[in-house]
């Protein structure tokens, strides 16, 4: 019996800009080249405005100025990066939000066949408190590949 695997044509690669983020790159890369698949880069930008203790929390125009002052920086740091990893062509997206969050929600509405996202393969305690290659994983439309990322 012969099974072939699946063709993936939407990639979606989730980089922190971390010194691993080139290697998660480049593998989805070579994936998109083997499969001839389209690329989308993501950032997301989680800005967490100040508590308030009163009644009530309004958002500060501040506070929105910051978020966006965020994606911009965002948005200037993901060209950079897509140049170069010679990835020029690729979609670029910074949402702002939880990334693990914004990665399944881009991915759904997307289309995506693959998301490429760096796990560092913590353990007990370390993952109960979370991480967001485990929550892509367990909750993405679609395939998944964490790869191994070096301790920073």
């Amino acid at each position: 019996m012969t099974i072939n695997p699946p063709a993936y044509k939407k990639i979606l690669v989730a980089v922190d800009f971390s010194s691993s983020s080139k290697n998660i790159a480049a593998r989805a890369l070579d994936i998109a080249r083997t499969h001839g698949a389209e690329l989308t880069l993501l950032h997301a930008v989680e800005y967490l405005s100040p508590l308030s203790f009163g009644d009530e929390l309004i958002p500060s125009p501040d506070w929105l100025l910051v978020e966006k002052q965020l994606v911009k920086q965002g948005e200037a740091s993901l060209l950079t990066f897509a140049k170069e990893m010679q990835m020029t062509e690729a979609q670029r997206l910074v949402p702002s939000g939880s990334p693990s969050h914004e990665i399944v929600e881009r991915a759904k509405a997307l289309g995506i066949d693959l998301v490429v996202v760096g796990t560092h393969g913590r353990r007990g305690l370390q993952r109960l408190l979370g991480s967001t290659a485990s929550s892509v994983i367990n909750r993405a439309p679609c395939d998944v590949l964490a790869v191994r990322v070096e301790k920073e």
